[in-house]
């Protein structure tokens, strides 16, 4: 079909689906029915067909138009859209058939999926376009935008800020700008996850956010150029929480956003490669399972070390703790062991370690007083006459029952291997199990006839990771 012949046909709904089976469907189709075949599925009532058609992509969707009449034009009242602009021959094809879909029914669109990487972005027909979408009552949005943002800005339209039928909203490298006195109201929105979107204007964000009134799921990535300044969660319903930087090396001595939370529900945050001059903790849950890769980009202040201290208060209360290498050595280079809090609540820690951090592990150890499973991973072994107890801390005495080693593979067993484990098992009063990695595999059975500190002590074993 030229362009100009579908310029003309635009509204003949024949020859769109025709069109259609150019975009997607296969070059030959064959399809045979005998004559006493049970035909089930053409006995369903249209609205369950299409709702059955909505778990299928667009593409496999348009693709049942071939099965006879009836189905010609079913799809087109599918209440899910997936569009990549990249399948299509150009631009005029890719606007042609989202226009077509947006103008053949009335009919809730549930789900919209878009890849966005046109040749020329026009913005006005893009916020038309999503504007229909919205007001069709989407509950499921996700629009990933490809093209270069310092070429073109893809802006959301006002429309979003006020959706009340979203649920679900995922964007890439998109802009939200809007002025204070914008309205934002997504009352039923409960999963948010944006990544490298700018916020034109620091108090936008956090309005954001704070006006979901039962969003429940929250990931931030941060990436060069997003412009946020300050990054603010405040909500009442947030459960889980991640935030995750993925800036380039070249803008890694800028730093990240300061990030401020108070989420007194939050039960889950990930904290990952990111790098702040402030990071303030208001308020989280009191048994929460954090995951923390974070270190403070300050120099020469002396204030650092209460700095620490005060982040790590605000997370005694957490019931299971990943904490990175790079996170303990800032901890460790910084803050003097006596004032370190007690994580009294704490009964799961997995632990990354440099090989030179092993009094860095004893002393966090000595304030996990009540902690139940340990899981070390160390990036080399520690030398052998480093692997020495100053203090045995006091979970080794009441409370530690499972610990899991993961070290470097080696081809040849080597002191540190017996060591390392022998310090577990000749120390720790309750231990049940030891769980080793494959680096063990060599020594596995001398391990098991070191003798144990614990009478309720089950079994070494290897393990899978």
């Amino acid at each position: 079909w030229s362009h100009r012949g579908l310029v003309k046909a635009k509204k003949d709904k024949k020859i769109f689906v025709r069109r259609s089976f150019h975009l997607f469907l296969p070059s030959k189709i064959a399809i045979r029915r005998t004559s006493t075949s049970e035909d089930r599925i053409s006995s369903l009532p249209n609205t369950l067909l299409c709702q059955i058609l909505s778990y299928l992509s667009t593409e496999d969707s348009v693709r049942t138009s071939a099965l006879s009449k009836r189905w010609t034009h079913l799809w087109l009242h599918v209440p899910a859209l997936e569009l990549d602009s990249s399948k299509f021959p150009d631009d005029f094809e890719f606007g042609d058939f989202f226009d077509n879909f947006l103008e053949s029914g009335e009919e809730d669109i549930k789900r919209f999926d878009l890849v966005y990487n046109v040749d020329e972005h026009i913005h006005e027909d893009f916020v038309a376009r999503i504007d229909d979408v919205v007001n069709r009552g989407v509950c499921h949005l996700t629009i990933l935008n490809e093209l270069d943002v310092e070429e073109e800005l893809v802006r959301m339209p006002l429309s979003l800020y006020s959706c009340r039928t979203l649920v679900s909203l995922n964007l890439y490298c998109v802009v939200f700008d809007a002025s204070r006195t914008a309205v934002v109201s997504l009352p039923r929105l409960k999963t948010m996850h944006l990544e490298a979107v700018k916020f034109d204007g620091m108090w936008l964000l956090g309005g954001f956010i704070s006006r979901c009134s039962v969003l429940e799921e929250l990931t931030i990535v941060t990436d060069d150029g997003d412009e946020l300044g300050v990054v603010i969660v405040s909500s009442k319903s947030l459960k889980s929480f991640k935030l995750k930087s993925m800036r380039s090396e070249e803008t890694e001595d800028e730093g990240d956003p300061t990030v401020v939370i108070d989420a007194p529900r939050l039960e889950f945050m990930s904290i990952t490669d990111y790098q702040s001059k402030r990071l303030v903790i208001d308020n989280i849950g009191p048994f929460a399972k954090v995951d923390i890769d974070f270190i403070f980009k300050v120099e020469d202040n002396d204030s650092f070390g209460a700095m620490i201290i005060d982040f790590l208060t605000k997370l005694s209360t957490v019931r299971e703790m990943i904490i990175s290498s790079r996170t303990l050595e800032m901890i460790h280079d910084n803050c003097e062991w006596e004032l370190l809090p007690q994580f009294a609540n704490m009964s799961h820690l997995h632990a990354s370690f440099l090989e030179t951090s092993w009094k860095l592990l004893l002393t966090f150890l000595g304030c996990c007083p009540n902690l139940q499973s340990l899981d070390l991973e160390f990036d080399s072994f520690p030398e052998p006459e480093e692997i020495e107890l100053s203090f045995v801390p006091q979970c080794f005495q009441s409370s530690l029952q499972f610990v899991g080693l993961r070290t470097p593979i080696r081809v040849e067993g080597t002191l540190s291997e017996m060591k390392l484990p022998m310090l577990f098992l000749r120390n720790c009063k309750v231990l049940k199990k030891l769980m080793l990695n494959e680096s063990f595999r060599n020594v596995i059975q001398k391990v098991r006839g070191i003798p144990k500190m614990s009478p309720q002590f089950l079994t070494v074993a290897l393990s899978n990771i």
